[in-house]
C-alpha cells in the first residue's frame, strides 16, 4: 500500500472527538466537563486521524488510546506506520497520542506513561469502546476486527487482570471504576486490583492481538509487543539499558526502513500537530546572520534571485537583498522556490513531532545546502541532543541524495558541535568512489560474507590474504583504502592497525565480533548467535550477509533431469559437522537420518543430501546408512560436481543441521519450507565452567518472568556486557537464537511452513547493513 500524507491524519473536530468531556485551549487550560459525571479537569487529545475513502460505507470509527512518551518517538512512529499498513481504507480511525498529560504523579511508574490507560473512560468522554495500546507495539493485522467483537458482557478486555497493555474497553462501563482523577494519583496495581474484584467487568483477550516477545507466531499473531525492555529494538533509553538483539527485531527494523523510504510521518506540512501554529507564534530572540560557513559558500555564478533563503530567527544583518526569508508556517506552502542553500535557525522551538517534516522542507527546497544551526537544550531533554538532531538530519537527508548538509549545535557553555555531510560534493570534486579493502582469513563463510558486502557496496574493492606471520603488514601499505573489512580473531587486529597507521583517514567494519573492544572499530556487523551488546557502532542483523546466487538456465536444467527420478517433494539435506560447542557424531548422524527419513516418507518424496567440509566420514557413513528412503547423496570433496546451488534453487523444502547459520541462511532465503536439526552441545572443561558462571550470575537461562518472557536485564547483566564489549569475556556461540529470529522449526514442523522471515525481509537487513556502511564514508563527519 502506497502512503499519501495528505490524504491521512487530518486532525478531528475537537467537538466531535470528545463534545461530553473537558476542552483545552492552546494555552493547555482546561474546562470542566459537565455532563455525564466525568471529572472536572480532564483535557482534550486532539487525535490523529486515518479518514476512510471518500464514498465508504458509514461505520463507528475505530478509536485507540496510545500510552507513549518523548523518548519513545522512533517506536511511536512505526506503531503508526504499522497501522497505516494494515487498516481498512474504509474505515475512520483516530488514535489519540496520551503523552505528557497533566496531574500525574509518576512515582514508580516504569514507563512514562504507565497510568494513562486508567484515564482513558474520561478522555473518551465517558461513550463507546476504545482501544489502549502501548507505545511498544506494531500491528500486524487490522485492528478493526478488535474493536468490533463481541465483548461477552464484559466492561474490558485484556490477557489478565493484570496485563493491561493491550485492552479494549467499554468506556461507559468502566467510568465508575477508572476515572482520570484516580489515574492521577493512585498505584497501577491498586486500580488493577479495583477492577478484578468487581465481578463480570474483565474478560478475557485473544492472545493473538497481544503477543509479548518470543510469544509472537508468525503469520497467526496480530501485534507484537516488545515488552523486554533491554531488547527493544530502537533502543531508546541506553543510558539505563545494555541493548541485545530482539529475536523479532527485523519485524520493527522493516518497517522503519520502509517508513524512512516512504517518507512517512505522523505530522506533515499539510496537517502539523496541535502545537505547531503556538510554537510559530512564540517570541525568539533573532540570531545575526554572518554568512554561511566556509565550505557551503553559494555558486557566485547562481542567479541572485535563487542562490539563499533563510527561515527562521535571522536577524537583518548580514542579509542583502536578494536573499529570501520565510517563517517556519510559510514551510507549509507548496509554492516556495527552489534555491541553492537554504539556512534555518530556532528549529529548537518547535514541537519535536514537527520537525521531521520541518527539515524535509529545507531538502526539498535546497538544490545544494541546507545549514542547520540550533541551541542545545537541557542536558536530558528528549529531542535536542547532538545525537538525536545527527540522527533525525541523516534519516531526512537519505530522500535527497544530491544535497549537502550541515549541523551547528550550540551548547550552553558556548561550544559549537558541527558536523559536515558534503560527500555529493567531494564525489563532484575528486570523481573517485571510495576504495575498499577486504581481508581474507581462513574461514571460508566468513570470507564469503565480505566479499559479497564489497561487491554489493559497488565500490572498487581489492583482496587481502591475511596469515599469522609478518607478511600480513607487507601486504598492506599507502595509498591506504577509504575502507577495510575484516572478521574474525585474525584479521581485526590487522584492520585496527592500518586505521591508525592511516592517520584516520581509513574507516573499518568487522564482520561477527571481533574478540576486541567493539569500540576500536567504526562499525560491527553482528549476528545473534555471538549475543554482543548492542552499542552504536553496532549493526545487529539476523542472519549472516550473504548475497543471492543462481546457476544458468543450462546447469538448472541438467541437475533437474539428474533429480528427474527422484518422488517429489525433494527435500533438502544440509548436514554440517562439528563446531563448538556443537557436535555431529555417527550416532547424531543416524538420528539426523531416520528423522529426516521419516518425515519425507510421510509425504511420499525423496531426500537430496549434500555434506560440507565439517561432516566426518563416521557421520556421513552413519547417516546414509540410516536413510531409507528414495535419495540422492554427495560427500563433499568427492570428485562428483557439487549441486549445492541446485538444491537451493530446485528443492521444495530443506532441512539443515543447526550449526550452520550460512546454510540455514541461504535455505530461508528461498522462501520455501526449512527444518532444523539441532545438533547436541558438548563443552571441554573450561566451556562448561564458562557456562556455569553465565547461569549463575543469571546472565543465560534466567527463569522466565510470570508472563513467560524474558525477564529484563539486571546490574549484573549491564556490568557483564561491559566485559563482553571491551573484549575481555567472549560468549559462547547460541546459534538458537538465530533458529528463533529467521523463525524456522524442528522436524517434522519445519517442512510444514516456510520461515517465519520472508527473503524481502531478509534482503532489507543486508540493505540495512550497507546503509550503515556506506554512512561511514557518505554520511557526517565533525568539521
Amino acid at each position: 500500500m502506497t502512503f499519501d500524507s495528505n490524504s491521512v491524519n487530518q486532525p478531528a473536530d475537537p467537538v466531535t472527538a470528545r463534545d461530553s468531556c473537558a476542552v483545552a485551549d492552546a494555552s493547555g487550560q482546561t474546562f470542566p466537563c459537565g455532563k455525564d459525571g466525568a471529572d472536572r479537569g480532564v483535557p482534550l487529545i486532539v487525535p490523529v486521524v486515518f479518514e476512510a475513502a471518500v464514498g465508504a460505507p458509514v461505520r463507528p470509527p475505530v478509536r485507540l488510546f496510545l500510552g507513549t512518551e518523548p523518548a519513545q518517538h522512533r517506536a511511536e512512529r512505526i506503531f503508526f506506520y504499522s497501522l497505516e499498513r494494515v487498516r481498512d481504507p474504509l474505515r475512520r480511525y483516530e488514535v489519540y497520542r496520551m503523552t505528557g498529560l497533566p496531574g500525574f504523579r509518576q512515582k514508580g511508574w516504569r514507563t512514562g506513561f504507565t497510568n494513562y490507560r486508567f484515564a482513558i473512560p474520561d478522555l473518551a468522554g465517558r461513550r463507546g469502546r476504545a482501544i489502549y495500546n502501548d507505545v511498544d507495539q506494531v500491528y500486524t493485522a487490522d485492528p478493526a476486527p478488535l474493536f468490533d467483537q463481541p465483548m461477552g458482557g464484559r466492561a474490558y478486555l485484556a490477557l489478565s487482570t493484570r496485563d493491561t497493555a493491550v485492552m479494549l474497553i467499554d468506556c461507559e462501563r468502566m467510568a465508575h471504576c477508572w476515572t482520570f482523577s484516580k489515574a492521577c494519583r493512585e498505584s497501577k496495581k491498586a486500580l488493577h486490583a479495583q477492577a478484578a474484584t468487581e465481578p463480570g467487568l474483565w474478560g478475557a483477550l485473544d492472545p493473538l492481538w497481544h503477543a509479548r516477545d518470543i510469544e509472537y507466531r508468525h503469520g497467526q499473531s496480530r501485534l507484537l509487543h516488545y515488552t523486554t525492555l533491554h531488547l527493544q529494538p530502537w533502543r531508546p533509553t541506553p543510558e539505563q539499558y545494555s541493548y541485545h538483539i530482539h529475536p523479532y527485531a527485523e519485524y520493527f527494523l522493516g518497517l522503519e526502513q520502509a517508513a524512512d523510504v516512504a517518507g512517512y510521518e505522523i505530522y506533515t506540512a499539510a496537517c502539523p500537530s496541535p502545537g505547531f501554529a503556538a510554537a510559530c507564534q512564540q517570541p525568539r530572540s533573532p540570531l545575526p546572520f554572518t554568512g554561511l560557513p566556509g565550505g557551503l559558500d553559494a555558486d557566485p555564478q547562481a542567479s541572485p534571485a535563487n542562490r539563499l533563503a533563510l527561515v527562521g530567527s535571522w536577524g537583518d544583518g548580514g542579509v542583502d537583498g536578494t536573499t529570501l526569508r520565510w517563517s517556519f508556517d510559510q514551510l507549509r506552502r507548496d509554492d516556495l522556490p527552489a534555491c541553492e542553500a537554504v539556512a534555518a535557525t530556532g528549529l529548537e522551538g518547535l514541537p519535536v513531532e514537527d520537525l521531521p517534516w520541518v527539515l524535509a522542507r529545507l531538502f526539498e527546497r535546497a538544490e545544494k545546502w541546507v545549514y542547520i544551526k540550533v541551541a542545545l537544550g537541557p542536558q536530558r531533554q528528549h529531542g535536542n541532543s547532538v545525537a538525536e538532531w545527527r540522527l533525525l538530519l541523516r534519516r531526512v537527508a537519505l530522500r535527497y541524495p544530491g544535497r549537502c548538509w550541515q549541523l551547528d549545535c550550540s551548547d550552553g557553555e558556548g561550544h559549537v558541535h558541527r558536523f559536515r555531510a558534503d560527500f555529493p560534493q567531494r564525489c563532484a570534486e575528486h570523481g573517485a568512489l571510495p576504495s575498499v579493502w577486504v581481508l581474507l582469513g581462513k574461514h571460508a563463510g566468513d570470507n564469503a560474507q565480505m566479499k559479497d558486502i564489497a561487491k554489493a557496496l559497488g565500490w572498487p574493492y581489492a583482496l587481502k590474504q591475511a596469515t599469522t606471520d609478518d607478511g600480513s603488514q607487507a601486504l598492506v601499505a599507502p595509498p591506504w583504502p577509504d575502507l577495510v573489512i575484516s572478521a574474525g580473531r585474525r584479521t581485526a587486529p590487522l584492520a585496527r592497525s592500518i586505521c591508525q597507521r592511516s592517520g584516520g583517514s581509513t574507516r573499518s567494519v568487522v564482520v561477527g565480533r571481533p574478540r576486541a573492544p567493539l569500540g576500536e572499530f567504526d562499525l560491527v556487523l553482528t549476528t545473534p548467535q555471538y549475543s554482543l551488546p548492542l552499542r552504536d557502532n553496532v549493526v545487529d542483523m539476523p542472519a549472516p550477509f550473504i548475497a543471492e546466487r543462481a546457476l544458468d538456465d543450462a546447469a538448472l536444467e541438467a541437475w533437474r533431469q539428474r533429480f528427474a527420478e527422484l518422488p517429489r517433494p525433494w527435500v533438502a539435506l544440509l548436514a554440517g559437522g562439528n563446531s563448538m560447542p556443537y557436535q555431529l557424531d555417527a550416532a547424531v548422524a543416524a538420528e539426523l537420518g531416520c528423522q529426516a527419513s521419516s518425515a519425507v516418507a510421510a509425504q511420499f518424496g525423496s531426500l537430496l543430501v549434500s555434506t560440507s567440509p565439517r561432516t566426518s566420514a563416521d557421520a556421513r557413513q552413519a547417516l546414509l546408512k540410516a536413510i531409507d528412503t528414495p535419495v540422492f547423496s554427495y560427500s563433499f570433496g568427492s570428485a562428483e560436481e557439487n549441486p549445492y546451488g541446485a538444491l537451493l534453487a530446485l528443492a521444495d523444502a530443506f532441512i539443515v543441521t543447526g550449526e550452520s547459520v550460512s546454510m540455514l541462511t541461504e535455505a530461508c532465503m528461498t522462501g520455501r519450507p526449512v527444518a532444523v536439526f539441532p545438533l547436541p552441545i558438548r563443552r571441554h572443561m573450561k566451556a562448561r565452567l564458562h557456562h556455569a558462571i553465565e547461569r549463575r550470575l543469571g546472565i543465560i537461562d534466567r527463569a522466565a518472568g510470570s508472563r513467560g518472557v524474558p525477564r529484563q536485564q539486571n546490574r549484573v547483566g549491564r556490568v557483564y556486557d561491559q566485559l563482553v564489549a571491551a573484549g575481555r569475556v567472549k560468549r559462547e556461540r547460541r546459534t538458537e537464537e538465530v533458529h528463533l529470529a529467521l523463525g524456522v522449526s524442528p522436524l517434522p514442523e519445519g517442512l510444514a511452513h516456510p520461515p517465519g522471515l520472508s527473503p524481502a525481509q531478509l534482503a532489507n537487513a543486508r540493505a540495512r547493513a550497507l546503509a550503515a556502511i556506506r554512512a561511514l564514508i557518505e554520511g557526517e563527519r565533525p568539521v
